[in-house]
């Protein structure tokens, strides 16, 4: 495809127009001059909403991990505890203490990785039952 031949608005040269009615070399020295706007504010991450939330989280895992320091799982006395949730973190559940549970962190995989021995055990529920 053959370019429209004009003359250039910026230096009156008779050439190839690209754009804006200018020659490439017109238009190229303009455009670093000029540089694309760039956006002032970053997106957010997290909306404030969520941000609130995650806050009150932080304080109840911390203080159920205080007042449950040994690991909840049958026999374990391990002192390095994670927390579980055992109903998973969407919604109302990320800080419903009823569904929290301090496990080490061999247990905790195991559970995770086995859900219907988490099941037996009473350390994991299904997410679609009401409870």
């Amino acid at each position: 495809m053959k370019r429209k031949t004009s003359n250039c608005i910026s230096c009156g040269n008779y050439r190839p127009i690209y754009a804006k009615k200018m020659c490439g070399y017109c238009y190229e020295k303009q455009r670093k001059k000029t540089p694309l706007p760039r956006p002032k504010k970053r997106i957010a991450k997290f909306s404030k909403k969520t941000l609130d939330q995650l806050r009150r989280y932080r304080k109840l895992r911390d203080k159920f991990l205080e007042e449950n320091p040994v690991c909840q799982y049958p026999g374990c006395t391990s002192r390095e505890v994670t927390l579980h949730h055992k109903k998973g973190r969407l919604g109302a559940y990320l800080t419903d203490k009823r569904f929290f549970s301090a496990l080490c962190w061999p247990h905790h995989q195991y559970i995770e990785t086995h859900p219907e021995e988490a099941r037996r055990l009473g350390l994991s529920y299904s997410r679609l039952t009401k409870i």
